[in-house]
């Protein structure tokens, strides 16, 4: 069974339930905060600069009131940002991997709908958007999930496209979100799969 979940709160030794599956779940692709942490600090000095030219100067109580709630408020949204982009990008739980590429949601996709994870890489432009390659300032590493042709609806769905994309049947995982990718850890995600489906219980469908 295909499910979409608001985050459980799901990490490595912690109990979850899924298809049944009780355990601890197993983190396959790490997160990466350090984006968020170097936007995080940039925007708080902003932030925190123009807060104290408000208190400074000859302003309402409201308005230096309004200011540091502001302020706070975009504290918090950083902080529960960053605490997202630490969690797992992949998990297995089980029968299923579960892909994180939203702050506010997860998918769980069944074993056997994952053929193969290779490694790719996308072109983005300076300011780290998305470009044609002609255009590229730079290349970022990608790790390609590509699913069975039979999934079909499992074939696309929504992301954080910073995260990366899930579209025509390829999950694809953006290398400055997550931990460092390379040929190597592709190549070992593969072997883990290979050995998690061997695992599966005879007659298993991995929860389709």
């Amino acid at each position: 069974m295909y499910e979409t979940l608001t985050d459980p709160q799901t990490t490595l030794g912690t109990p979850t339930m899924t298809d049944g599956f009780i355990g601890p779940a197993e983190t396959w692709l790490r997160g990466n905060v350090r984006p968020v942490a170097w936007l995080g600090t940039a925007s708080l000095l902003v932030a925190a600069v123009v807060l104290a030219a408000v208190a400074g100067a000859a302003t309402s109580p409201v308005t230096r009131f309004s200011t540091a709630a502001v302020w706070l408020v975009g504290a918090l949204a950083v902080g529960l940002l960053a605490r997202a982009a630490a969690r797992p990008r992949i998990e297995r739980l089980g029968t299923v991997l579960r892909v994180r590429l939203s702050p506010t949601a997860t998918e769980d996709v069944p074993l056997d709908a994952v053929e193969c994870f290779f490694p790719g890489s996308n072109p983005i432009a300076r300011d780290g958007t998305p470009t044609c390659g002609s255009h590229a300032a730079f290349r970022v590493n990608t790790l390609v999930m590509r699913l069975a042709e039979r999934a079909v609806d499992r074939a696309a769905r929504p992301t954080f496209t910073p995260w990366g994309t899930w579209d025509d049947g390829y999950v694809i995982f953006d290398g400055r979100w997550c931990e460092p990718l390379s040929p190597d850890l592709a190549r070992a995600l593969g072997r883990r799969l290979i050995e998690a489906k061997r695992s599966l219980p005879s007659g298993s469908e991995g929860g389709s």
